[in-house]
């Protein structure tokens, strides 16, 4: 069995197959030369194991229309509104909503179209299987960036709410891109400190529809809060509390710590960031094999470097719907 260029069978741990993710086209986090990010395409990789399978019909269903009546704004209630930090978005090579006409916006426009549809039941029609972590092999491979850029892309659909979870509770980082002070999280929920979601969950003053769940103050114990009976209380509560939503976990590295490992059970799908030249083969083998008990695997390929170019990469220089060339001006 193959995985593309990217991946060869990974060691089996158990007597279900590890998953069998596909190579994506590229998607690259910027340098700091400002080389031009390419277009990227996700594409969701069934995993089947006993008694389980994501049927094929499912994965090639068309991004489905999102009923006004089901995307209500989920009624928040003791969380302040947080404001994104826009000086830190740019610096970090992000995308804000105020500049929606960047290569890196446009190409997490086009991965979230692959996204949406997985997260369809494709029997009942609703966005029940929308819980998503984000992760990598290694750390610096661009998950966060992944995770950012990916949430304020879809936050941007009109009937669509977003939750953004700071999973990575051992580093976390999410904060640093919101003006905000520290704030109680996911593991206070998770320690008892805090009862109730709607205390914690705070909505984004400059996106309507994101909402953003802290990781709050680190425990010894996350590895077993993680993969506790609380955790997937509180996935049970993000998944159908608010059903027209889809819930991003910023997850840590997989071959860094246990976490990963135990949320992979809690989650509809992994998209596993491989940057160019970090990872190994073996070491994507390895975190591939560590979150198999995800049914769903894809895995985006970032930071491409320049041979990597697609063909169509005429699409990659700045292209929008700018005011029409005057007859003076026009060729």
């Amino acid at each position: 069995m193959q995985r593309g260029a990217l991946a060869r069978e990974a060691p089996r741990a158990d007597p279900a197959p590890a998953p069998e993710p596909v190579e994506l086209q590229p998607v690259r986090e910027p340098s700091r030369s400002d080389q031009a990010v390419r277009p990227a395409a996700l594409a969701p990789q069934p995993v089947e194991r006993a008694g389980s399978r994501v049927p094929d019909q499912f994965l090639a269903t068309a991004a489905p229309s999102i009923r006004p009546e089901l995307a209500e704004t989920p009624r928040l209630g003791k969380a302040q509104p947080v404001r994104l930090d826009i000086e830190k978005l740019t610096k970090s090579r992000i995308s804000s909503p105020d500049n929606t006409h960047s290569v890196t916006y446009n190409e997490f426009r086009s991965l979230k179209r692959k996204l949406i549809p997985m997260t369809v039941d494709p029997e009942t029609r609703g966005m029940t299987r929308n819980m998503v972590m984000v992760t990598s092999a290694l750390p610096g491979e661009g998950k966060t960036f992944t995770a950012m850029n990916l949430a304020i892309a879809l936050a941007a659909e009109p009937n669509l709410n977003v939750i953004l979870v700071d999973a990575d509770v051992v580093q976390s980082s999410i904060a640093s891109y919101f003006q905000a002070s520290d704030h109680d999280g996911l593991l206070e929920l998770l320690t008892g400190k805090r009862h109730h979601l709607d205390e914690v969950l705070h909505p984004c003053a400059d996106l309507p529809r994101l909402h953003v769940l802290f990781a709050g103050a680190r425990d010894d114990a996350t590895p077993e809060l993680l993969a506790s009976r609380g955790m997937t209380e509180l996935c049970a509560d993000l998944a159908t509390r608010f059903p027209q939503s889809i819930v991003l976990f910023d997850a840590p590295p997989v071959l860094a710590g246990s976490e990963p490992a135990a949320m992979a059970s809690h989650v509809h799908h992994v998209l596993m960031v491989v940057a160019a030249g970090r990872s190994g083969r073996d070491q994507v083998e390895a975190a591939l094999t560590e979150v198999s008990r995800c049914p769903s695997i894809s895995m985006v390929f970032n930071q491409s470097p320049e041979w990597e170019r697609p063909l169509n990469d005429m699409y990659s220089r700045p292209y929008s719907y700018g005011p029409p060339k005057s007859e003076e001006t026009s060729v």
